[in-house]
């Protein structure tokens, strides 16, 4: 235990080296007057919130999460335009040689058809005689 003073601590501290003492409260078997209650009541109120302090905080905190959802969305945006993109591109071949092969298959249905075509001719003419 320190037994000198300390020169830097004087009796007139706004912060003092003593803990605070507890107040003391009346005990309950005495009834309170309207009076005391009254200040009672008033010291456990808190302070009183104008209505427009009210409407502005919880219009800023509404901006506030408004602000943080668009910034996370074009964040994550663009997050997902970097990965897809070389996914989109192997759609996009894989899209132009599947048209490719379909244009080939397509085609070779076409000469088929011709083909056909003749030979019902044929076939028609050939009856014809047949028939004759």
């Amino acid at each position: 235990m320190i037994t000198t003073p300390d020169p830097n601590v004087s009796g007139h501290d706004p912060m003092s080296a003593e803990f605070p003492r507890p107040k003391t409260h009346r005990r309950r078997d005495n009834a309170l007057s309207r009076h005391d209650a009254l200040q009672l009541i008033r010291k456990q109120m808190g302070t009183v919130i104008p209505p427009w302090a009210l409407f502005t905080s919880v219009g800023s905190g509404i901006a506030i999460v408004i602000s943080v959802m668009s910034f996370q969305n074009s964040n994550t945006q663009d997050k997902v335009d970097k990965n897809t993109g070389p996914l989109q591109a192997e759609l996009i071949e894989m899209d132009k040689r599947q048209t490719g092969r379909l244009d080939a298959v397509d085609k070779r249905l076409d000469r088929f058809d011709a083909r056909f075509d003749a030979v019902e001719g044929r076939l028609g003419a050939l009856e014809v005689r047949v028939g004759a």
